[in-house]
């Protein structure tokens, strides 16, 4: 095996054990995540050549699925902070903004 493919081998044990360890998945279901998911964001429903990270809920440690550092890290830890309520009110929120509602579609163009 030559160096290249030795280090990915060595990645991949290394992740899997990782994510064994942190989230008790068990061999395997990560990959299997990844394949149900078709390798993209569970969120965004982008595909990243980065791997995709475990999301997880922060009171429970139920694993919900795999999602983008983006989504994960911005959206959901810290953004939502794993209330779907704050979801549904920011999908409310840019589907009817209530600006819109108020004054209309109004842009604003800086003079220069």
């Amino acid at each position: 095996m030559c160096t290249t493919c030795q280090r990915k081998a060595r990645s991949r044990a290394s992740h899997a054990s990782r994510v064994q360890a942190t989230y008790g998945l068990q061999p395997g279901e990560y990959d299997e995540l990844f394949r149900l998911q078709g390798g993209v964001c569970a969120i965004c429903r982008q595909a990243r050549t980065a791997r995709l990270d475990v999301d997880h809920c922060h009171r429970t440690g139920v694993v919900r699925g795999l999602c983008c550092a983006r989504c994960n890290r911005q959206l959901l830890a810290k953004g939502l902070r794993d209330d779907p309520e704050i979801a549904r009110n920011a999908a409310e929120y840019l589907e009817d903004p209530p600006a819109v509602r108020l004054i209309g579609q109004r842009f604003f163009r800086p003079s220069t």
